[in-house]
């Protein structure tokens, strides 16, 4: 009899202690750096759709850069990797012993390549092929104008975003023609703490920008740059580091196509080529009640980089300007013009055909810059699970996304004790926020991974190297 009971005794044990085993998930949850913060965790194995680890899964969620996943897959079943699209110049009317008797032309494709120091082309190579195809055709003087036609992209697109975000270069808006990744240095001297630094230049001509500088001098740079797309005010506060001979803040354009028109006007003048009118782009035509010219004579088709390359920069480097303009081309596989109302739908329409749940998502733009932009782990798990398997995207996505602990922006990822296997992530952050997707592969098995948490008060280091401990502990002894 006691010997029976000394058994029971043990099976109620061992049953204890097994109620009591923390899971990983609830060891994240349960953490205090994690207090009231909204966490959740999928993990699928991609060919079994086994759940590997989940916590939250259905909960809507602020994915930020995330969604440049959606983004990335919805272009890729669109188009080829080697796609390519141009940007055209030629001009109107005709050439007359060196007098061009019209308007150099610029008609844009929204390429974010273009002049891009990001681009695999140097950045001159757009300015310099078109002094060479007029000085071929013997253009010393033109009597129009330099015309940026950027209609192939509707305007606006960017209401959504945070204010503080768009005066930076990150939260640079898109454009029918976008130009230098749509971002300038503005360059200020600073004396001691308290003063108001002086502004000394630019890193590019700018059309007409006139700064209200509210800036002080401090200890750091917490300054704030605030513009209104398309008009030449930009409002400058917060304060910028003390005793700097130069200190550059890295802004937005704008006005890209204006930008552009201006940059090309300069260069005409620097070669020695006379300009009558100002450079001008075709919303300020149209606002002026004047027609846009169409290119008569082509001169120079300038080929953007394949999306291949627009898709690995975006994922890689988290660029904001190439996930706009990406879904901006998705627009256009239905559309000869592209709008965001419209890009969204198609792609929305892409990812019903995968047969993911859309009503688990709100998306509003590209990059995962607006903060209405949601998720649920489990859809994002689910689309990553459903391309992997997709022929339109397949290894596509999997070989585009940078390794954790090697490269891009997840270079500090698991960089520490990283792994066995090769672990391929997208991060997302911004206030408040720290998300990771992709793949973690290992041992013949891939594994769909999705990481995220909003609201956390600690420091996003901090809920990194939770997500780390996280891993080690589910895939350390796999």
């Amino acid at each position: 009899m006691l010997y029976h009971r000394i058994i029971l005794l043990c099976v109620l044990l061992s049953s204890a202690v097994s109620l009591c085993a923390v899971t990983p998930c609830q060891r994240l949850l349960q953490s205090d750096d994690m207090a009231h913060a909204s966490v959740g965790v999928h993990i699928v194995d991609v060919n079994t759709r086994e759940v590997i680890a989940s916590c939250n899964a259905d909960e809507a969620l602020v994915p930020a850069s995330l969604i440049k996943l959606f983004t990335a897959t919805a272009a890729m079943t669109c188009y080829d990797d080697d796609t390519r699209w141009y940007t055209h110049v030629g001009y109107t009317g005709s050439v007359a012993d060196g007098v061009l008797q019209g308007d150099v032309v610029v008609r844009g494709a929204i390429d974010p390549s273009l002049g891009n120091s990001r681009s695999s082309q140097p950045t001159t190579l757009f300015v310099d092929s078109l002094l060479s195809t007029l000085s071929r055709a013997g253009v010393r003087h033109i009597t129009g104008s330099v015309v940026v036609d950027a209609s192939l992209c509707t305007m606006g697109g960017w209401n959504e975003w945070m204010a503080e975000d768009m005066g930076f270069y990150y939260g640079a808006p898109c454009f029918g023609v976008n130009y230098m990744n749509n971002e300038y240095k503005l360059f200020l001297h600073t004396d001691s703490a308290g003063t108001t630094p002086r502004i000394i230049g630019t890193s590019m001509p700018t059309p007409e920008l006139h700064y209200l500088n509210h800036l002080t001098t401090g200890v750091k740079d917490l300054s704030e740059v605030y513009i209104t797309p398309y008009t030449p005010h930009c409002l400058l506060m917060g304060s910028v580091p003390a005793q700097r001979d130069s200190f550059a803040i890295k802004c937005a354009m704008p006005d890209a196509p204006l930008f552009m028109a201006n940059d090309i006007y300069r260069a005409l003048h620097d070669a020695g080529i006379k300009v009558d009118g100002s450079p001008v782009t075709d919303r300020m035509l149209r606002e002026q009640g004047r027609s846009v010219p169409r290119i008569a004579t082509l001169l120079y088709s300038h080929a953007s980089d394949c999306l291949s390359d627009m898709v690995r920069e975006m994922l890689h480097k988290s660029n904001n300007l190439y996930a706009e303009s990406l879904l901006r081309y998705v627009a256009l596989s239905r559309d000869s013009i592209a709008s965001l109302p419209r890009a969204l739908s198609v792609e929305r329409t892409l990812l019903s055909r995968m047969a993911l749940d859309t009503l688990a998502m709100t998306i509003t733009d590209g990059s995962g810059l607006s903060r209405k932009n949601v998720a649920t782990p489990q859809l994002i798990a689910s689309m990553l699970v459903t391309a992997y398997h997709d022929d339109a995207v397949g290894s596509r996505l999997l070989d585009r996304l940078p390794q954790a602990g090697r490269e891009g922006s997840v270079l500090s990822f698991m960089s520490r004790k990283p792994l066995p296997g090769i672990l391929r992530l997208k991060s997302g952050s911004m206030g408040g926020v720290l998300c990771y997707a992709g793949y973690y592969q290992h041992a013949g098995n891939v594994y769909a991974i999705v990481l995220m948490s909003n609201h956390h008060k600690c420091k996003n280091s901090v809920v990194r190297s939770n997500y780390e401990r996280l891993l080690r502990d589910i895939f350390g002894s796999k």
